[in-house]
């Protein structure tokens, strides 16, 4: 006999219980989304490449983001016992030194620095996001809870890169700097909130 199928259950934004993981995804996202996107810009023009040059670049920077992702996922995040939001607080506080120091950077090296924070705050936030918004609410909520998490790049990679290819355009350092601020906005609410 089939076993009877328990109704969805439907979250909105606004619900009290995840709101604060979801503004913070979507400021996280935003802030990610405009430094990727204006990344090959401030190598081409910073360091005087070329279009291919660029492009190796590009990858590179990625790379190391890509590179420290994974090696705090498979370290930190399996060996440190601490609440989601503390994960993300901390998550945050690395991406907005990462951002502030690709606003400055003149070598690859530093660059490479950057990303590398970016990297590890993506690693300690996204997870954290997710597990957080699962834990805050009921069993049948979570499919839905999951479905609200996984929107939020899909919003900030709408919202990011055009703020931030318009502030390249009026001013290149105003890219990567609207990029710390909205992470850093996004950190002071995770803070005053979560108490």
């Amino acid at each position: 006999q089939p076993t009877k199928r328990e109704p969805s259950q439907k979250l909105r934004y606004s619900d009290k219980r995840i709101a604060l993981l979801l503004i913070t995804a979507v400021g996280l996202f935003i802030g990610f989304s405009s430094i990727q996107q204006t990344l090959g810009f401030q190598l081409q023009d910073k360091l005087n490449l070329s279009g291919i040059e660029t492009a190796q670049m590009t990858g590179g920077a990625l790379m190391v983001c890509a590179v420290f992702t994974f090696l705090t996922q498979v370290t930190v995040m399996q060996r440190v016992q601490l609440r989601p939001t503390q994960f993300v607080r901390i998550g945050l506080l690395c991406m907005i030194v990462g951002s502030a120091v690709i606003s400055s950077f003149e070598t690859f090296m530093v660059l490479a620095v950057g990303m590398a924070f970016l990297g590890i705050g993506m690693a300690l936030c996204m997870p954290s996001i997710a597990g957080g918004a699962s834990l805050a609410v009921s069993t049948q909520e979570q499919g839905a809870a999951a479905g609200l998490v996984s929107s939020c790049p899909a919003i900030g990679f709408a919202v990011g890169p055009i703020c931030a290819g318009a502030l390249y355009q009026f001013h290149s350092p105003l890219a990567p700097l609207f990029s710390t601020s909205v992470l850093f906005i996004a950190w002071v609410v995770l803070v005053v909130k979560d108490r």
